[in-house]
């Protein structure tokens, strides 16, 4: 539930876009372009963009954060709870967006492999 309550500055986004009818194409997941068996994603790596709304998405959840304070202080007990949900949801989006974004240069001690096979899934050429 958090989660979904995370993607709703995306979704609005997108819904609004629609109904201004600004034309915008999916953005599919980049892929490594892996042809042959001498083709590794090892020495690959594409660019990810996060855009405003991974900033947008923590502005709100340390708002909601200040709400929860808000709420304890005042004695608000039964909101506080519903109130976390919106802190980890936008907190767990956000994040996650930036953390992929520009934080993955940071990974100390994980290297890719040499060489990654394929799962056997008994197509041919594998």
């Amino acid at each position: 539930m958090a989660v979904g309550i995370g993607l709703s500055v995306r979704n609005a986004v997108v819904v609004i876009e629609a109904i201004l009818g600004k034309k915008s194409e999916f953005a599919r997941t980049p892929k490594y372009r892996i042809e042959g068996r001498k083709d590794s994603y090892a020495k690959k790596s594409y660019v990810n963009r996060a855009g405003w709304m991974p900033y947008a998405e923590v502005t709100l959840g340390l708002y909601f954060a200040a709400t929860v304070i808000y709420s304890i202080q005042n004695e608000n007990y039964a909101t506080t709870p519903f109130l976390l949900l919106f802190v980890w949801g936008y907190l767990y989006t956000g994040l996650m967006s930036l953390g992929q974004t520009y934080f993955h240069r940071f990974r100390f001690g994980v290297r890719p492999p040499a060489e990654v096979r394929p799962a056997p899934t008994g197509a041919p050429d594998f």
